[in-house]
């Protein structure tokens, strides 16, 4: 957005108040108002090009939204036919450029994961598989466990349930459940690689391990 190490003039800090004060009174007047719940204020990049809409989409604390040089992320929930979407988006989560979260059912992402650029998460078809003039089609809930790794343009389809701090490899297609501590990659997602859940360290989890650790030397027991 602004480069470091560009010459400084009066126009840049101008620039950069205006695009700040910009951002602030779009997230107070228009953008947190979108939410059924915010857990804490989230970090957003680019707040302009994030769309959230529809019931139900709720965020937790510490949650980092990214759409940054014209990029599109989605968030968005349909309520149609009886059917009623939910996006639930848990503590530490990190959502990147062009990410889509599309729901008629249920999508729910746990603590620490990330999705990284153009991610798309639906739980829906969107429309029947014969008749194509009825929507949105075929629905089950998604499940991404605390730490899931959703890679760069990977699909994770309805019904699916991403198990614990497992990985999604970049352009995958995931069509059936993924169980914890796995890598997946391809079309269908198949598993590629075991991993180590003791080697993982999550999002929002590094700092609270040295706050315990400084905290214990400095005498004072665990931070609880």
């Amino acid at each position: 957005m602004f480069d470091p190490d560009a010459k400084k003039t009066p126009w840049t800090y101008i620039r950069a108040f205006i695009y700040l004060s910009s951002a602030f009174m779009r997230y107070h007047l228009s953008f947190k108002k979108r939410f059924a719940h915010i857990g804490g204020q989230p970090t957003v990049w680019g707040i302009k090009n994030v769309i959230v809409y529809g019931p139900n989409i709720s965020i937790g604390k510490n949650v980092v939204m990214v759409a940054a040089d014209g990029h599109t992320t989605n968030i968005s929930s349909l309520k149609m036919r009886g059917l009623e979407g939910r996006i639930t988006i848990g503590d530490d989560v990190l959502v990147m450029n062009g990410v889509r979260i599309s729901s008629a059912s249920s999508i729910t992402i746990g603590d620490g994961c990330m999705l990284a650029n153009h991610a798309y998460l639906t739980d829906a078809d969107w429309h029947d598989i014969h008749d194509r003039t009825s929507a949105p089609g075929g629905t089950a809930p998604i499940v991404l466990e605390r730490g899931a790794w959703v890679g760069d343009s990977a699909i994770v389809c309805k019904g699916v349930t991403i198990g614990e701090n497992s990985i999604v490899g970049a352009g995958a297609v995931v069509t059936r459940d993924v169980p914890p501590n796995v890598i997946v990659a391809g079309n269908p997602a198949r598993i590629v690689k075991k991993l180590d859940p003791k080697k993982i360290i999550l999002i929002g989890e590094w700092e609270k391990k040295r706050q315990i650790a400084a905290a214990e030397a400095a005498g004072h027991g665990a931070i609880p």
